[in-house]
């Protein structure tokens, strides 16, 4: 739990890194409101590895604690090996004739019956 002590101790971190971040007391009220689950600690170990690889100031976003369901499911490699290997029927003939049929229509070409 991140008191809004430590809240400010942190964007004052931010401002040694990035002089163009300021910091006033609505900063200060509207981060602790997202970051009071937080801890310092792990907020201040994502401000130093932020730091080290981007010039840009962080946001709140980079700090905040996230669930940890969020994110997307990523196959294993059963699943990807079905997807990448399964076989798709192709559309039956009259199905293609009627798609050839629209583009001909769009394209503004006639169709020769020989």
């Amino acid at each position: 739990m991140m008191t809004k002590r430590e809240v400010f101790l942190l964007l004052k971190m931010i401002t040694t890194y990035y002089e163009h971040f300021v910091v006033d007391q609505e900063k200060v009220d509207n981060w602790h409101r997202l970051l009071k689950e937080s801890s310092f600690e792990q907020c201040k170990q994502r401000l130093l590895a932020h730091a080290a690889v981007s010039p840009y100031p962080p946001r709140i976003c980079d700090f905040a604690s996230k669930p940890a369901a969020v994110g997307r499911a990523i196959p294993n490699c059963n699943e990807t090996n079905y997807v990448l290997f399964q076989r798709e029927r192709p559309a039956s003939a009259e199905v293609a004739e009627a798609h050839m049929a629209k583009i001909r229509e769009i394209l503004g070409i006639e169709r020769r019956n020989s």
